[in-house]
């Protein structure tokens, strides 16, 4: 009986001491948690600051947020005029006329240098006011280059100029029907998104809603 009550006696101290160490384990690791969460959290209260998030805006710059692809045809169409008293007409054989077409890229897209930033700790919000979006750029495929008629003359021969302004008048076309079919609209969207993203991943603004608004 005194053996048994030995044995015993052993095993709950090694019961015991088993669920001290466990418990223990468990408040460290726990503790170990918090104290990291909580350093997470301050690092994120001093970090997120509207200097910071300016200068992150800045870094950006003017960046191109959506892109529409286009195949544009233009018709040339020239010739020489003469004028009688009153009367304009065009001189004969010396029409020039060429239709032809180009793809091409329109790039839109916001300057975000130009973005101000408010951040509200208190109701943990951040609101970035952007410029609405615009036309970045336009570029042509010169290797696309489709002829579909042409009529020249050598009574009028065509210069440089007037291909430049052509190209220049297909561009003019087609950013209108981009703008038409919403490419700023979507360039708008995106660069709402790309801010979110960026505060989230920069400054990890997890505990922060974020609001996106356009500057009038």
């Amino acid at each position: 009986m005194k053996k048994f009550k030995i044995a015993w006696a052993v095993l709950l101290a090694m019961v015991v001491v088993g669920v001290g160490a466990y418990l223990l384990g468990r408040g460290a690791q726990r503790g170990t948690v918090l104290a990291e969460e909580e350093q997470g959290i301050a690092a994120e209260r001093e970090e997120i600051s509207v200097e910071t998030i300016r200068s992150g805006m800045s870094d950006i710059g003017e960046l191109a947020t959506e892109e529409y692809w286009f195949t544009q045809v233009q018709t040339y169409d020239s010739s020489k005029s003469a004028q009688i008293f009153d009367l304009s007409f065009d001189l004969p054989l010396t029409r020039n006329r060429f239709v032809y077409s180009y793809d091409g890229v329109i790039k839109a897209g916001v300057d975000f240098t130009k973005a101000s930033v408010e951040v509200d700790p208190a109701a943990r919000l951040i609101t970035v006011r952007l410029p609405r979006a615009q036309i970045l750029s336009s570029e042509i495929d010169y290797d696309s280059f489709e002829l579909y008629d042409e009529q020249t003359s050598i009574f009028n021969p065509l210069s440089v100029r007037d291909v430049n302004r052509s190209n220049h008048e297909m561009l003019q076309s087609a950013e209108k029907d981009a703008i038409a079919k919403g490419v700023l609209d979507r360039a708008d969207e995106n660069a709402s998104l790309l801010v979110q993203n960026f505060l989230r991943g920069a400054f990890h603004a997890h505990t922060y809603a974020i609001r996106v608004e356009r500057l009038s």
